[in-house]
C-alpha cells in the first residue's frame, strides 16, 4: 500500500470515529427539565371574627342643687345653664314656679349634659349645655311648655334647630306676673235687707242672682 492511500484511509477512519463519537454525545445528552411549580396551596379560609361594638351611654351628673329654672350645680360645684330657654328670674311669681318646677324634675337627679359644638361657658363661667333627665327627655322641652319659662332670647348659643323646635312648644311665652284671683261678680247684683233680728226677709233667696252674700 502507497503511502497516500494509507493516509487516505486513517482520515477516513478518523471521520467516522468523530461522527460516531457526535452522535453518541448527541444521543446520551439530556436536557433538564424546567422545574416544576409545586401546585399551590390554599390556606383553610378563617371566617372573619365580628368585633363586637358597644356605644356607651353618656355618663351622667348628679344635680346637687337648683339654683333657678333654668340654672344648677352639678356635683363638683359647677354650674350649669340650660341652652336654649328662659325662666322668670327669682323674686318673681314665675321665677318660684320655675324653680320649683326645676327641683321636682332635677333635684338628686342624674341628667346627661350636651354640648353645643364651639360653645362652652357664659360669661360668668357656668357650663351652656343642652340637658335630659334620667328617662331621656329633654328637660328644656319639658320647661318651655309652662308659662314660667320661655324661649331663649337675642343672641342665644343654642342653635337655630334647637330654638325653632322649642318655639314649637312655647305656645303661651313667658308670663313672670301673678294670675289674677280677683273673684268676678255676676251680672245682676240683688241687696237684701235683713230685719232687726238678722232674719232675712220672705223670699229673699227665690228671686234675681245673689252677688256673693253671706247667705249665698
Amino acid at each position: 500500500m502507497s503511502k497516500k492511500a494509507w493516509a487516505i484511509g486513517v482520515v477516513a477512519f478518523l471521520a467516522i470515529v468523530g461522527s460516531c463519537s457526535d452522535k453518541e454525545s448527541t444521543s446520551t445528552s439530556t436536557t433538564t427539565p424546567a422545574p416544576v411549580a409545586a401546585p399551590a396551596t390554599s390556606s383553610p379560609y378563617v371566617a372573619p371574627v365580628a368585633v363586637p361594638t358597644t356605644s356607651a351611654a353618656p355618663a351622667g351628673v348628679a344635680v346637687t342643687r337648683v339654683i333657678d329654672g333654668d340654672t344648677f350645680e352639678i356635683a363638683g360645684g359647677q354650674r350649669v345653664r340650660v341652652l336654649g330657654i328662659d325662666s322668670c328670674e327669682i323674686g318673681t311669681y314665675g321665677g318660684t314656679q320655675a324653680k320649683q318646677s326645676a327641683e321636682i324634675t332635677l333635684d338628686g337627679e342624674s341628667v346627661v349634659l350636651e354640648q353645643e359644638p364651639g360653645v362652652d361657658r357664659d360669661r360668668s363661667g357656668r357650663l351652656l349645655r343642652y340637658v335630659s333627665t334620667g328617662d331621656g327627655s329633654d328637660f328644656g322641652e319639658s320647661m318651655v311648655v309652662q308659662t314660667h319659662t320661655g324661649v331663649a332670647r337675642g343672641d342665644s348659643d343654642a342653635s337655630d334647630a334647637r330654638l325653632a323646635d322649642l318655639r314649637e312648644r312655647d305656645h303661651g311665652g313667658r308670663d313672670c306676673s301673678e294670675p289674677d284671683y280677683s273673684p268676678a261678680t255676676t251680672e245682676y247684683d240683688v241687696d237684701v235687707d235683713v230685719d232687726d233680728d238678722g232674719n232675712l226677709p220672705d223670699g229673699a233667696l227665690t228671686g234675681g242672682y245673689c252677688a256673693r252674700k253671706w247667705w249665698c
